[in-house]
């Protein structure tokens, strides 16, 4: 009887850390390389990114005089929105935002990502808008490795 305690324990003791461990599953994300209309100088205005069962633990990086805002999670749903304070702060290229935001897939069973750039160009007089839409699929998620769940490292 005191040997079939030992395979309960041993699962005990590498189980839990593991399932632990699955529940902070945190993702670096990025746009793939997205073809703008250079020769008319078409640049990324604006970024929306929509998540379910997920959370925004980080925006790594806003460009330079761009505003950045997260709106809280209502139903399992949340949002981020960005956008160039004015035409020079526009952006180039996608790669700009490589890693910009790093998720927290709360609940793999409905996680679900998408996101779209607002891309445009000018000629005089007219300004001419694009929405590039991306699902999932289309997007680069990175598994980032995290000791903690978001705020998990403030508690006392």
């Amino acid at each position: 009887m005191r040997r079939s305690i030992y395979p309960v324990l041993l699962v005990a003791l590498i189980g839990v850390p593991a399932l632990a461990q699955g529940d902070r599953e945190l993702y670096e994300v990025s746009f793939p390389d997205v073809r703008l209309r250079t020769a008319k100088e078409e640049r990324i205005e604006s970024v929306k990114v929509v998540m379910r069962c997920g959370r925004f633990v980080a925006v790594n990086s806003i460009p330079d005089d761009w505003s950045a805002e997260v709106v809280s999670p209502v139903s399992e749903v949340t949002t981020l929105k960005m956008e160039a304070g004015h035409g020079t702060s526009e952006l180039w290229h996608s790669s700009a935002l490589n890693g910009f935001i790093t998720v927290w897939m709360a609940e793999r069973s409905c996680f679900y990502i998408s996101a779209s750039l607002l891309v445009g160009y000018y000629e005089v007089p007219t300004e001419h808008e694009r929405r590039l839409s991306f699902k999932r699929r289309d997007l680069i998620l990175k598994r980032v490795d995290a000791k903690a769940t978001p705020n998990e490292e403030s508690k006392p």
